[in-house]
């Protein structure tokens, strides 16, 4: 090749060069692109107490619609889940994880402005009605009690190979950002509510009663079935009424895991249950009891025809060391998973599913009373505080006559007074032994019985008269032992009733959070409730063998 072609070959090369430096440089950028980047999306929003509501909303391609998941604080205060019935939430420490999520977040890194790729990066508005399914993100809403909006967002998809840092965009604005999101926000029902449903422990509980009656829906009748009662002793093991001593023992093991059982008991799902019961689970006078019965024997409960409700799967009863006397009625299957059944939610079958859905839950309604009579009262005397106060006072005066006594004693040879009011009197020289001798609390007089060394300084209390029971019992100086027991006994009964007060107040407290509300279980805890004899029972085991003479 000679030089003009080599110059010529080379200038062709720089040029087909130039031209791909060209058509794969950088493009033009528009000057504002990047003008909030490093800003915060929501300066105004500081703190999560000023949250009011918080809704999160989640696209779901099965049911082809989105699905607002809700908590809002009510005007006394309170958090509820809508979406459930307004079930009350436990989400002080939930809602200020979620707002830690938005509060001080910043536009890391601006992505683009171009609406197209709104869907690829997952950040399409799942409220947007005119948008197409794929692509969708996840839409968080925080507003104040005034209905201002504190905080929204469009959460996308994370950014591929940067664990934590999500494509988000601000709803009505096209501009997406990359931004590492901090916290923790949840949509599963569970996590905003306290889902230990029973708040019993297997040691606090004394007895409980499996009635495994039916009931006959043709002709609305209950019909009793075999029922097993067990009891806790004193020991703390269980005993098993109406077994045979000789060949039968507790099932120990099985017991206690039933038990245990009851304190695992958590909150799959809520329902509101009708109006036209009472907290106790009994029609309220005035309510159509065919429209009631009707809406209960969906959920598998019946009416009898006294008023009175009985479920399909009988009734578990236990007890506790506090005296409250739970009931358990459980109720029919539950069919479906998620929404369907935290909250009743129907969902459509995505395509290829079968109709038929399985059934791993099931209904519970749950009432709890107080009962004085589980609770043991002292067996020693109960007597007024007031008469307890007089008797303090007493024995204090009694015990200063005492010593005056003594005094007396030693001045005179050992011989005791006269009188208790010469106690009072100023003698000759110095001061009188006793201040004053006033009457004892119930006005009567104080009083000197014995000789020499034995003597006894008494009142004779409520009744004024020698001897006497309870508030008429004697108040005396050789008897303060029985003073003392009083007051153990005294403190005894303060004790018990200190013990009604809470037993009282915990069913209270358990009634007003189950009163409303039917309840959905795991059928697996329901199951483990569910035993037979045989499960409960056992056969006694053989008593070690007695030792040989030439063994002993």
């Amino acid at each position: 090749m000679n030089d003009f072609a080599k110059t010529g070959a080379a200038l062709g090369a720089a040029a087909v060069l130039t031209v791909l430096a060209l058509s794969m440089g950088p493009r033009q950028t528009s000057p504002d692109l990047f003008d909030d980047q490093g800003e915060e999306f929501f300066a105004g929003f500081a703190s999560a107490d000023a949250i009011a509501a918080l809704e999160v909303v989640e696209f779901r391609e099965a049911a082809g619609a989105a699905y607002p998941f809700v908590v809002r604080r009510d005007d006394k205060g309170r958090w509820t889940i809508p979406s459930h019935g307004n079930y009350p939430a436990d989400a002080k420490d939930r809602m200020g994880k979620a707002a830690a999520m938005l509060i001080g977040l910043r536009k890391q890194v601006v992505v683009g402005d171009a609406k197209g790729r709104h869907a690829e990066f997952g950040v399409v508005d799942p409220l947007d009605p005119g948008a197409d399914t794929a692509g969708r993100g996840k839409r968080i809403t925080m507003k104040d009690g005034a209905g201002n909006v504190l905080a929204d967002l469009v959460v996308g998809k994370e950014v591929e190979g940067k664990f934590g840092e999500h494509y988000v965009r601000v709803p009505d604005r096209k501009r997406v950002y990359r931004t590492k999101l901090e916290g923790e926000l949840s949509t599963k029902f569970a996590d905003w509510i306290e889902t230990d449903l029973l708040k019993a422990q297997s040691w606090d509980v004394t007895r409980i009663t499996f009635d495994n009656y039916s009931v006959d829906e043709q002709r609305g009748e209950v019909v009793p079935g075999d029922k097993y009662v067990v009891t806790k002793d004193s020991s703390s093991k269980w005993q098993f009424e109406g077994l045979d001593p000789a060949t039968e023992e507790p099932n120990e093991d099985k017991l206690r895991e039933i038990a245990d059982t009851l304190g695992q008991i958590r909150i799959v799902g809520v329902r509101p249950k009708p109006e036209g019961l009472t907290a106790m689970l009994e029609q309220v006078t005035g309510f159509d009891r065919q429209i009631l019965a009707q809406s209960l024997a969906q959920k598998g409960f019946f009416l009898a025809r006294g008023g009175k409700l009985y479920s399909n799967e009988g009734d578990l009863l236990f007890e506790t060391r506090k005296g409250v006397r739970y009931t358990l009625r459980f109720g029919e299957l539950v069919p479906g998973d998620g929404d369907e059944v935290s909250a009743g939610t129907e969902a459509k079958p995505a395509q290829g599913e079968p109709a038929a859905k399985p059934a791993n839950n099931r209904y519970l309604m749950v009432t709890a009373e107080f009962v004085p009579a589980l609770l043991t009262e002292p067996a020693g005397v109960r007597l007024p505080q007031e008469q307890l106060d007089k008797r303090a006072k007493a024995r204090t005066a009694i015990e200063q006559i005492q010593i005056a006594v003594e005094s007396w004693r030693q001045q005179h040879d050992g011989q005791l007074p006269p009188s208790l009011a010469a106690l009072a009197e100023k003698p000759a020289e110095g001061e009188p032994l006793l201040a004053s001798l006033e009457q004892d609390p119930w006005g009567g007089d104080y009083v000197l019985q014995g000789e020499g060394a034995d003597f006894v300084v008494l009142s004779f209390a409520d009744d004024r008269k020698e001897g006497g029971e309870g508030t008429a019992t004697d108040v005396r100086s050789d008897r303060f032992a029985y003073e003392e027991a009083l007051k153990r006994e005294s403190q005894a009964w303060k004790d018990h009733d200190q013990k009604v007060e809470e037993g009282r107040a915990e069913a209270e407290k358990l009634m007003k959070r189950f009163g409303p509300w039917y309840y959905v279980i795991d059928r697996t805890l329901f199951e483990k409730l569910k035993p037979g004899r045989a499960d409960l029972v056992k056969a006694k085991s053989a008593a070690p063998a007695e030792p040989q003479d030439d063994e002993k």
